[in-house]
């Protein structure tokens, strides 16, 4: 379990099983995010922000979080999951 999730919220497996379970998904959002990179993530919600200033493209501060700390998902061994 990543340090970044609070006991009361989901936790990453469960999210990403939702999405895999009932929309049928090949893989979770945050399985993707690791897959790709939170820091890709986040600066391409940076890009949208900027260009639409629309508050759905904000990032979340747990992922700015997490890019600060170099958890970057599989190419650092650590982001939403443990590699």
């Amino acid at each position: 379990m990543s340090d970044y999730i609070d006991s009361a919220i989901a936790l990453p497996a469960d999210v990403d099983a939702i999405f895999k379970g009932c929309f049928g998904h090949k893989m979770g959002p945050l399985e993707t995010a690791d897959l790709i990179g939170i820091d890709t993530v986040v600066n391409s919600l940076d890009v949208l922000y900027l260009m639409f200033q629309d508050s759905k493209y904000r990032v979340c501060p747990m992922m700015r979080t997490m890019v600060d700390a170099g958890h970057l998902g599989r190419k650092t061994g650590k982001g939403f999951y443990t590699y």
